[in-house]
Formats: C-alpha cells, structure tokens, sequence
C-alpha cells in the first residue's frame, strides 16, 4: 500500500509524456489511394512518392487546434505531476487536474476524430473525389491511439491517489478512536 501512495504519479505522468509523443506519431495511414502517413497537425508523408506535405487548410485547422488542446493538458499533468512529486500542499488539487484534462484529452480526441470524418466528407463533395468516406482510405494509427491511453493512465493515477489518501485517512482516524 505504501508502494502505490509513493509512487501513483507515475501513472499520470507517463500518461502526458505518452501524450506529447503521441503528437510526434502519425494518427492516420492510407494504403489504398496512396502510401501515406498523417499526423494530426497536418504534415502528410507520401511514401510512394517520397515527399512530405501539408493537409489543405479545410483538413489541417481541426488537427492543429487539435494538437495545441492536447499538448496543453498534458503539459498541466505532468507539471502538476512534479508538484505531488516534490510534495506540494497542491496533492488532491492536482489529482482533480489529472481527471479534468484527462476528460478533456479523450473529448478532444473524440471529437477530433468525428471532425475530420466530416470535413473530410464535405471536403471530397467539393472537389469531386469519388471517395467519401474517410474510414474507407484511412485507418488509425499509433499517434490517435496514444492521447486515449494517456488520459486513461491520468484518470487511473488520479483515483488511485484519491483512495488511496481516503484510504489512510479512515485507517488513521480509526486509530485514533481506538
């Protein structure tokens, strides 16, 4: 039990660095009209033909503001992480942090993923392109993965520090009954 009140942090901070790296990865892969790598911020590498690019402005201005919400809350939980590393008076503060930008880091990915579906759809109705599903060309890849496992990991270490503290203080109360 004191292993995991020592060391219940760890979740969320791994969890926002995860995040950060997930933002380095591409999130979507095509194999059928392309060989082609996107990340969320817009960069696209076309493997076939050997050249990096950006989305058009319609499809990469949800990914940026995509980016920056995410990069944000994982930048507050791991700065909030150092503040319960170093023992602040901040604790519970900081672990209700770590279960608000987790929310919000699975909201925005969701969110996220419902946009470009739409944009994609209405992006392709304009420019006549016979394929207007965006999961028919696209599949995920690590890079959407990795912001729904690192709120996950930063909602975890959050209840675990909030009962593991509920926890020992019904332990040390009782022993003061007694």
């Amino acid at each position: 039990m004191t292993i995991i009140k020592k060391y219940y942090w760890l979740l969320p901070l791994i969890g926002g660095i995860l995040s950060i790296i997930g933002i380095f990865i591409p999130t979507w892969y095509s194999i059928s009209v392309y060989d082609e790598n996107i990340w969320m911020w817009g960069l696209i590498e076309r493997i076939t033909v050997g050249e990096f690019d950006f989305l058009h402005a319609e499809l990469l201005i949800p990914g940026l503001i995509t980016t920056i919400l995410i990069l944000s809350s994982s930048i507050a939980i791991i700065i909030s992480t150092l503040f319960v590393v170093r023992e602040k008076k901040a604790q519970l503060s900081a672990e209700i942090l770590w279960i608000i930008a987790g929310v919000f880091e699975l909201c925005t990915a969701i969110i996220y993923i419902v946009a470009i579906e739409i944009i994609f759809y209405t992006f392709t109705q304009s420019i006549s392109y016979p394929e207007h599903d965006f999961w028919r060309v696209y599949n995920f890849h690590f890079g959407m993965i990795t912001p729904f496992i690192g709120a996950a990991l930063s909602i975890v270490g959050a209840i675990i520090g909030i009962l593991t503290k509920r926890g020992l203080n019904k332990i040390n109360s009782k022993s003061f009954e007694a």
